[in-house]
């Protein structure tokens, strides 16, 4: 099987030979655009699962950056490259489950994954990872039956050893166990070929819903289980710092992590104007470029903004677009977004000071600040401490950056729109103003980065001119300095042939040189060949035809004075014989 992750025109992807094994929530395959460097990676990171390389990654980036896209397609290509790889994805969802339960959901939505890549029928992986639909063991059992399935002996003994487990009152953590265990355990049956890929999503809401009993950190079952090279784990997370925060607590060096980052801006750009024709809008790339910008380029957040709602403007212009961001982060999906990390981070911190700090480093994005700094330029009424407890709950919740000890604000404006829409405390504005500021804002900000962009491309002009005048004089130097070899060599030739001319009465064997022969002020001569009781010196000019003009008597009249000077230091008693060659020729006036 040929490899299917292919780049197509425009930021696309060629869709040939890729059967969609579970549907993907971008809809139609064709609108996934871009995300080059993560499929890229993800891809080769799979392809070593094969040869027993790879280890757990998390894939962590906040909700709508698209993590759940990149790892659906990359597991509609494993399946349908059908290389001994099975994928397996499993969501986590929002809602308290039991330990039985979840052991229940998990293997059986195992098992049909395992049975749809073998029977190549993608009727069992849809259901599987449709979590809409319930599933039940049993009727599974009943259904396979009748199928012709690899190692159908021992998925038929797990699901009986579920049906009988799901009987017993056991102590829910056990449940967790018996489930996170499930994958490893078919890969390292005898006889069984293939390796897992577990794509496990929202990973975050293990231990926030799943009721593991007096265990309350049932992330532990994937203790030993991520470390098993035949099953590694691909997780993502929407609550980076809720995450990253468990793994380093629970599970200690199992995982690289990986922070997804932003589209860059050619793909966003791509995006956006695509979902634009899509949605009947008229955007222009201009606007397209402004609608990546007011979204920090996070996908998600552009399909909010052009997504078509009632009562929310067709974009054309940038004002259109001002008008459906500000309908979005007033009553729209943004908002609904944004109110679900503010609310879990307001349950702990103190409302007041996490909207006065979560704004101020919104609106100094790019900028970051050690706590003391922060404490003095809010005039915090916070001991140091009690800040630093409130900074480290809000970046926990993913509403502020942190880096180096220092803050700063989170890469999605439309954060910032939210706090300013619904929390105008901030601002201090009268009500009449506000709306001219909402859009004020959106608008300096874009001009201001452009304006930053425009300098830095400025500089970046500038420091490669020289850093081409540079290369350029390095390049002059080596065709300087091939073309006195291709000098030396000739004069060589004519010693071997006798040729006479320059060269004549030095013998063959009695002959040596220096190519860049220098002189004590600093001068050089580019060939001195010196033979019997003769010395040859020469100067090498490899000018181009248009330049020849910079050859002048003078030029020659200079060379023949530091030859003069160097014969008579060196050379006193030999007879001097002078060259002045160019590549190009010379001008006729010479």
């Amino acid at each position: 099987m040929k490899k299917l992750l292919r780049l197509d025109k425009n930021d696309r992807w060629e869709l040939e030979g890729i059967e969609f094994a579970i549907e993907e929530r971008v809809g139609n395959p064709e609108n996934f655009i871009g995300r080059v460097r993560e499929l890229e990676f993800l891809y080769i990171w799979a392809d070593n699962i094969r040869k027993l390389i790879s280890r757990s990654i998390a894939f962590l980036g906040r909700r709508k950056i698209g993590k759940s896209l990149i790892i659906e397609r990359l597991y509609n290509i494993i399946y349908s490259e059908h290389k001994g790889l099975i994928p397996f994805y499993y969501e986590f969802a929002e809602g308290t489950r039991s330990g039985r339960e979840f052991y229940h959901d998990f293997l059986t939505r195992f098992y049909m994954q395992v049975v749809g890549y073998y029977t190549r029928d993608i009727t069992w992986t849809r259901t599987a990872a449709d979590f809409k639909t319930d599933v039940d063991v049993t009727v599974f059992m009943e259904e396979i039956a009748s199928l012709s399935v690899p190692h159908k002996e021992r998925i038929l003994t797990d699901l009986n050893r579920c049906i009988r487990m799901m009987g017993k009152d056991k102590p829910l953590y056990e449940y967790v166990l018996a489930a996170t265990a499930t994958p490893r355990s078919f890969a390292t049956t005898p006889g069984v070929r293939e390796q897992i890929v577990q794509m496990i999503d929202e990973f975050q809401y293990l231990n926030m819903y799943i009721d593991a009993g007096v265990e309350d950190r049932p992330c532990k079952a994937y203790m030993s289980t991520a470390e098993m090279k035949v099953a590694p784990l691909l997780i993502t997370g929407s609550l980076m710092g809720v995450v990253s925060e468990e793994l380093m607590r629970w599970l200690p060096h199992r995982f690289d992590e990986f922070i997804v980052p932003k589209m860059n801006d050619q793909e966003a750009a791509a995006m956006t104007v695509n979902y634009g024709m899509l949605y009947g809008h008229d955007i222009t790339p201009g606007t397209a470029s402004y609608i990546v910008h007011v979204t920090n380029n996070v996908p998600g957040r552009i399909v909010d903004i052009v997504t078509p709602k009632f009562g929310k403007p067709a974009i054309s212009t940038t004002e259109d677009a001002d008008r459906a961001l500000e309908f979005e982060v007033g009553q729209g999906t943004i908002k609904s977004d944004w109110d679900e990390y503010l609310a879990l981070a307001m349950n702990a911190v103190n409302h007041v000071n996490m909207r006065r700090i979560t704004y101020f480093l919104c609106r100094h994005e790019g900028e970051w600040y050690y706590p003391r700094d922060l404490k003095r330029a809010l005039s915090l009424e916070l001991d140091d401490s009690r800040l630093r407890e409130e900074l480290a709950l809000l970046h926990k919740y993913d509403l502020i950056e942190l880096s180096g000890g220092r803050y700063g604000g989170v890469f999605d404006r439309t954060l910032k729109k939210v706090l300013m829409k619904h929390y105008g405390d901030i601002l201090g504005l009268p009500v009449k103003d506000f709306d001219a500021y909402f859009r004020n804002d959106s608008l300096l900000d874009y001009l201001h980065e452009r304006v930053r962009r425009l300098e830095l491309s400025l500089e970046e002009a500038e420091v490669l001119r020289d850093t081409m005048n540079v290369l350029r004089g390095e390049h002059n130097n080596l065709k300087g300095h091939y073309y006195e070899r291709e000098v030396l060599l000739g004069l060589i030739k004519a010693i071997i042939d006798g040729g006479g001319g320059l060269t004549e009465g030095i013998p063959v064997t009695d002959f040596s040189y220096t190519l860049s022969f220098f002189l004590e002020a600093g001068k050089e001569i580019d060939v001195v060949l010196e033979g019997g009781q003769v010395v040859i010196m020469a100067e090498c000019k490899n000018y181009a035809p248009e330049n020849l003009h910079k050859i002048t008597e003078k030029m020659v009249r200079e060379f023949a004075d530091k030859a003069r000077r160097l014969m008579k230091e060196r050379f006193p008693k030999k007879i001097l014989r002078l060259g002045f060659f160019s590549k190009h020729g010379i001008e006729e006036k010479l």
